[in-house]
């Protein structure tokens, strides 16, 4: 009886214990057949090499390893005494320059002095021969004399051609028609030439001046003070703190079913439990082996078939918290949702994001200029209208 009762409440047991494993299960099943996972992934980020734009000597560094810095911090500064000299030398020749046109401009003056004088010479010369030729009709005067006034004639005649030839190059110096108006009398050549070398020097001078491009951490700093740096060496990098992404390398047999803009979950191995939310941003053109340094050549003899790995990018859907930061390099585990396969396979989610009426912003924190718009019938849109479509586009970011 005994022995009865305990079968009956095993059986009983193994009942509900199997009851119980079924949702687990039925919950892993489902899991399984609607995520693909790896933990072939890393923590990837754009990366700035801060490098000098121009040649000096490293008087003073404001950053060391693995300091924090700030979009637009001063990170160090080159000896800007050189470079002081050049303006200086820069801005005396804008003003030689200056000098210069004020000499062609007297030039120019002078030269129509000249015409104006040769003008009454001739004039005069011609009133003097007029006289002779009725005098020597008369047998007045002498063949000498009325030699003499035609060869004035000539004489004033070549001296007006000579005056007016002057006066062209004078004007032809100027480089264009002379006008003596203020706001163009120096709107010469040689003055925009020595403007142009003023800028130069003051541009020279303010890359004695190192900034950060954006926010994030100092890492890999090479410089010290006193170095002698040329233009272009990496003196440190910047790691970002908000343009981190996951790569994650896919068998090119998972991918099947992803599409851009599914979700994703992320967990660090730094952080074990804690779990990143993100989403997919884009898929490769291209495996990992095809740009690699030496890509695979399978048109041997001996080819054995490998499953190769596709990078898929995986942004993450909120700002990383302040007590769990990722850094570069580090391992996760991504598993995409991909339940959804209605998304794109080759479009950006961060490229449509920042793209609006055929214009793309800038996706990094550089103030520089987006690209240009294609407009129909090759018209641009009014140069304000296009600035406060940017203004507005940058607030909206920030």
């Amino acid at each position: 009886m005994r022995a009865s009762l305990f079968r009956r409440v095993l059986l009983v047991i193994g009942i509900v214990a199997i009851a119980a494993a079924v949702v687990p299960a039925l919950r892993f099943y489902h899991y399984f057949e609607t995520h693909v996972s790896t933990d072939d992934a890393y923590v990837d980020g754009t990366v700035a090499l801060v490098s000098s734009r121009v040649a000096g000597t490293v008087s003073s560094l404001y950053v060391e390893d693995n300091w924090t810095v700030t979009e637009g911090e001063v990170l160090l500064t080159l000896d800007p005494r050189d470079y002081e000299v050049r303006v200086e030398q820069a801005r005396a020749q804008l003003a030689r320059a200056h000098q210069s046109v004020d000499e062609m401009y007297a030039g120019v003056d002078e030269a129509r002095s000249g015409v104006r004088l040769a003008q009454t010479q001739l004039h005069q010369a011609q009133i003097d021969w007029e006289r002779a030729k009725a005098l020597k009709s008369q047998g007045i005067i002498s063949a000498e004399y009325y030699d003499q006034a035609q060869t004035a004639v000539r004489v004033a005649t070549a001296n007006s051609a000579l005056a007016d030839h002057e006066l062209a190059q004078s004007k032809a110096a100027l480089g264009e028609e002379v006008d003596h108006t203020d706001h163009s009398r120096y709107d010469r050549p040689i003055v925009k030439q020595a403007e142009a070398a003023l800028e130069t020097a003051k541009l020279d001078l303010g890359y004695t001046k190192i900034f950060a491009p954006f926010a994030g951490i100092v890492t890999h700093k090479t410089v010290h003070i006193g170095h002698r740096v040329q233009v272009g060496e990496p003196l440190m990098a910047i790691v970002p703190l908000k343009h981190l992404y996951i790569t994650a390398n896919y068998k090119e047999t998972q991918l099947t079913d992803v599409r851009v803009g599914q979700h994703a979950t992320v967990e660090a191995d730094i952080y074990p439990g804690y779990v990143y939310q993100g989403h997919v941003d884009s898929i490769s053109m291209g495996t990992g082996a095809a740009f690699s340094l030496l890509p695979p050549e399978n048109a041997t003899g001996n080819w054995v078939k490998v499953v190769q790995r596709v990078p898929v990018k995986i942004v993450l859907d909120q700002d990383i918290p302040a007590d769990k930061p990722l850094r570069l390099g580090l391992s996760v585990e991504v598993a995409i949702n991909v339940g959804n396969t209605h998304g794109s396979l080759l479009s950006s989610m961060v490229q449509r994001h920042f793209e609006h009426n055929g214009a793309t912003t800038p996706n990094e924190s550089l103030k520089v200029q987006p690209m240009p718009a294609p407009e129909p019938h090759g018209q641009p849109p009014p140069a304000e209208q296009h600035r406060q479509f940017l203004h507005r586009l940058f607030h909206r970011r920030q």
